[in-house]
């Protein structure tokens, strides 16, 4: 009987250093057909951009996800496989499409605005600095598990309208909601992980407090969401799984990007003299950190109209899966894509927090996190190194999110 060869995709090596493979991709087969699916990565910024532009034929629809079958053989999850209750509930934001994307974006895009999130600046500043305080005493720190991942999460919650004592809790929500749709989680897993997923415990009462209120507090995202239920504009359903959403995006974007930012400036001492001698430099290394390793490794696009892109046919059905770091190394794109520049042009040509009307709601928070973060960090340290080596770092196995598992660094004052 024949056998399907295993995309690379899904070898280990790929999975944890993929950069190689998307290259190939990008020059030799920039719309890459998995064996044994109706699934294609896009690996061209150009092409990638030309998807997004047209969601009348690329829809964001779709409840399905790549995975690897016990058998080592890709597939798609079928939506099937959700439980009963949760059905239909996957157009939301980023797996909306126009206009119910809009409508549902507009009731919380002021919350999240440049202005609003600059305005939080100074109170996620005392944060870092109370978090890094003992670190910077004992000079030792896992900097993900202490700083990067519960930080953006804390931060988050408070916009959510909650307490900071919730924020571990619906961190683990999240992240069983992104490992889920990872791609090498056995069905035996599913169950636990689904039920992790949806529970909003806290969110949920919040929301149930703010919707018998009759004016509920319209700066929190509970608030905002409580009185757009009340005037027509969201669903209850939409609600339950905005708030999903955003713990799982939401936390996951800054997490990661700080993971990145911190081992590359942790690995090259003179780049974190450059920005400590040039703090203004900090914002241009975030866009770049995001640029040469995003917090997700793209995004899935169903096909909803036989078309054809970058030469190869597409049938209705087809699934897009578009990989932001093969995009943000396009050499046509960038000049010199695979190192560190803070002074390009334009920094925010990437394509790290997604493109067009699904650029990431959350990006001002991700990049004011990551800014201040950055800027304490070399504020208060003269140097900081990673205390292992570095082949010995490794990320989550995923194929939606690059977050490292640890990230072990020696401070010195």
């Amino acid at each position: 009987m024949a056998t399907t060869r295993t995309d690379r995709l899904f070898e280990p090596e790929v999975v944890e250093q993929p950069h190689t493979y998307y290259a190939h991709l990008r020059q030799f087969d920039p719309v890459h057909p998995i064996d044994g699916t109706n699934a294609f990565l896009v690996a061209r910024l150009d092409l990638i951009r030309e998807v997004i532009a047209n969601p009348q034929i690329y829809s964001s629809q779709s409840s399905e996800f790549l995975c690897l079958g016990e058998a080592n053989q890709p597939y798609l999850r079928s939506p099937a496989s959700v439980p009963s209750g949760l059905e239909g509930m996957d157009a939301v934001l980023a797996t909306a499409d126009p206009p119910d994307h809009g409508r549902q974006r507009k009731v919380l895009s002021h919350l999240f605005s440049a202005a609003a999130i600059g305005a939080r600046e100074e109170e996620f500043r005392r944060l870092v600095d109370s978090t890094l305080d003992p670190y910077l005493r004992d000079g030792q720190v896992d900097w993900m598990r202490s700083i990067a991942e519960p930080l953006p999460v804390v931060m988050l919650t408070r916009l959510l309208g909650l307490s900071d004592d919730t924020a571990p809790a619906l961190k683990d929500q999240g992240y069983a909601s992104v490992e889920l749709i990872g791609g090498f989680v056995p069905e035996t897993a599913r169950e636990e992980l689904l039920r992790k997923m949806t529970e909003l415990g806290p969110a949920i009462d919040a929301y149930v407090g703010a919707r018998s209120s009759d004016h509920p507090d319209q700066t929190t995202v509970i608030g905002a969401c409580a009185q757009a239920v009340t005037d027509g504009r969201l669903s209850e359903v939409e609600v339950f799984v905005i708030l999903g959403i955003l713990l799982a995006a939401g936390g996951e974007s800054t997490t990661s990007l700080l993971g990145t930012g911190a081992r590359i400036l942790a690995e090259q001492p003179d780049l974190q003299d450059r920005l400590r001698a040039q703090p203004d430099l900090i914002s241009a290394f975030v866009e770049e950190a995001c640029r040469i390793d995003p917090p997700f490794r793209g995004h899935y696009r169903r096909v909803v109209a036989d078309t054809v892109l970058g030469g190869i046919q597409l049938e209705t059905g087809s699934r897009l899966i578009l990989l932001w770091p093969a995009a943000n190394r396009d050499p046509e794109a960038f000049a010199d894509p695979e190192n560190i520049d803070v002074h390009r042009t334009n920094p925010r040509q990437h394509v790290g927090f997604g493109w067009g009307i699904h650029l990431c709601l959350g990006a001002p928070l991700a990049r004011m996190e990551a800014k201040v973060t950055f800027e304490r960090l070399l504020a208060r340290t003269s140097s900081f190194s990673i205390d292992v080596a570095s082949e010995s770092l490794h990320h989550h196995k995923s194929l939606m999110v690059r977050r490292l598992v640890a990230l072990p660094l020696t401070l010195r004052p």
